[in-house]
């Protein structure tokens, strides 16, 4: 009888033993699909956040692009026709001065004129993101550092290493304003003397480097800076080289210039 007991007894601790087993095993599979539609739910909220950002910023591209091309159409059409005029006015006067004096000053005057209406053109096609999606990131650039060399002020150079091969058109325009951007924080603050850019090719990886040999600067310091004393020029490289899939490397310091790498890999 004392055996019979005892059996009912040790079952009876096995079988609640068994529960417990499979209670801890249902509450641990609860807390780890809770923890999982956690992360997945962190992970949405990130992406979302991300898709967000992104749209946001290709709002803001679009809506630059579209200011930037007006602006330069007015140059080249109405500022542009009005030199022009001007020109043509200019040229009948020097007909009609017997003045050696007067028609050598505005002879002069004239040649001015012409290179101002040189640098007009050649502004209105860098301020046209059309133009760089027409004739290719190299010439685009290219075309931008002539225009920044022929102030006198600076020594531009652009180098190809590797096998060139053209980018989506989407990624060369958002690339070329990248550089835009680089080289106006350029002349802005860097006072160099030299611009070097580099565009190097591999099958796995596209990577644009700018570099000049100004008087650098802390980085961390000026991306640390509140609110209403930071500049907008670094986030935004960050943010646009972000939104092509690319990475952003700068290497700079007081004194020894700054260098800006953007990596973008290429899928195939």
């Amino acid at each position: 009888m004392m055996n019979s007991i005892d059996d009912r007894t040790l079952l009876a601790l096995m079988a609640i033993c068994f529960l417990l087993l499979m209670s801890v095993f249902f509450i641990i599979i609860i807390v780890g699909l809770f923890k999982k539609r956690q992360s997945e739910h962190r992970q949405e909220k990130i992406t979302l956040q991300h898709q967000y950002q992104q749209e946001i910023l290709q709002a803001q591209l679009e809506i630059q692009n579209q200011t930037l091309q007006q602006i330069g159409r007015e140059l080249h059409d109405n500022i542009g026709q009005l030199l022009s005029v001007m020109s043509i006015n200019l040229d009948i006067l020097e007909e009609d001065v017997s003045d050696l004096k007067t028609r050598s000053q505005i002879i002069d005057t004239s040649k001015i004129l012409q290179q101002t209406i040189a640098d007009v053109r050649s502004l209105s096609k860098s301020l046209d993101g059309d133009f760089a999606k027409d004739f290719g990131l190299v010439d685009s650039l290219s075309h931008d550092l002539r225009r920044i060399r022929a102030t006198g002020k600076y020594q531009t150079e652009i180098l190809m290493e590797g096998e060139p091969y053209r980018l989506d058109g989407q990624k060369e325009f958002v690339l070329f304003r990248i550089v835009q951007e680089i080289l106006t924080n350029i002349l802005k603050h860097a006072e160099a003397k030299t611009i070097k850019v580099t565009l190097h090719y591999t099958p796995a990886q596209f990577s644009l480097t700018v570099q000049d040999d100004g008087k650098g600067f802390d980085n961390e310091a000026v991306l640390g800076r509140k609110m209403e004393n930071a500049g907008a020029g670094l986030r935004n490289i960050q943010r646009r080289t972000e939104m092509v899939g690319g990475t952003y490397i700068i290497e700079t310091a007081r004194g020894q210039g700054t260098k800006i790498e953007i990596q973008l890999p290429i899928v195939l």
